[in-house]
């Protein structure tokens, strides 16, 4: 697998070229979102409530990301920073949906599949094998910041102000005015217990181990390359 990723990202083209795809199909999924939002019965509504989901941050995210990226900022040093937790979100974005989500679902629409299995993919090989530089594993929770923040505002802003208009708006999808069915306590049998015990003493364990696996594992692949390269280079002198 080393070789392979050292055979891809010396080909300047493929770099150029997957950037782009991985961008544009950001933007798809971007622009599907608004679309849907716009032709529905409650345009206005219905766009401002698009953005409060995780998934759509995330997709924005990781396309600015990669367009930051394409324009050469890659060089930063924020740039490893950002990177990651982009990273980090758009995999909790393609893990959470398949498994936490589509039980609720009676249909998983195009749309959905672009946002939460193709631009995940998409954005897993572009941070393994075009992204050179990564975050120290001691370093690992400043990609847990975003998803802190997002589940804070959860209860502190988007509840209490727009949990009536999200009922309003998705009758048929349970706890919409949380967002998301499982930070809905009224869905857990004990309610607030359940739901602290489900979403802080199992999720976010496992997005923490989930988090630091990515970056171990990004570790070890820039280790091998510059090893590789050490090595071939000692072998041409």
């Amino acid at each position: 697998m080393i070789n392979w990723i050292h055979d891809l990202r010396s080909k300047r083209n493929f770099t150029l070229w997957f950037s782009v795809c991985v961008m544009s199909t950001g933007i798809l999924g971007i622009l599907l979102l608004i679309l849907r939002a716009l032709f529905g019965d409650t345009p206005g509504p219905s766009l401002f409530i698009t953005f409060l989901y995780f998934t759509s941050q995330s997709n924005i995210l990781v396309t600015l990301i990669v367009l930051l990226f394409l324009l050469g900022y890659s060089s930063k040093k924020w740039f490893k920073y950002i990177a990651f937790i982009g990273l980090l979100n758009i995999v909790i974005t393609g893990v959470i949906f398949h498994i936490l989500i589509t039980p609720y679902m009676s249909n998983v629409t195009f749309t959905n599949h672009i946002l939460h299995t193709v631009n995940p993919l998409l954005y897993l090989i572009f941070y393994y094998v075009i992204v050179t530089d990564f975050v120290e594993l001691k370093k690992f929770w400043i990609s847990l910041i975003y998803p802190l923040v997002y589940l804070s505002s959860v209860y502190i802003i988007i509840e209490p102000m727009f949990g009536n208009m999200l009922d309003r708006l998705l009758p048929d999808f349970a706890g919409a005015r949380y967002v998301y069915p499982f930070l809905d306590p009224r869905l857990y049998d004990n309610q607030i217990y359940g739901l602290l015990l489900f979403n802080l003493g199992i999720l976010a364990p496992l997005i923490c181990i989930l988090a630091f696996l990515l970056i171990l594992l990004k570790t070890k692949i820039e280790r091998s390359l510059k090893l590789n390269i050490k090595k071939t280079t000692q072998m041409r002198t």
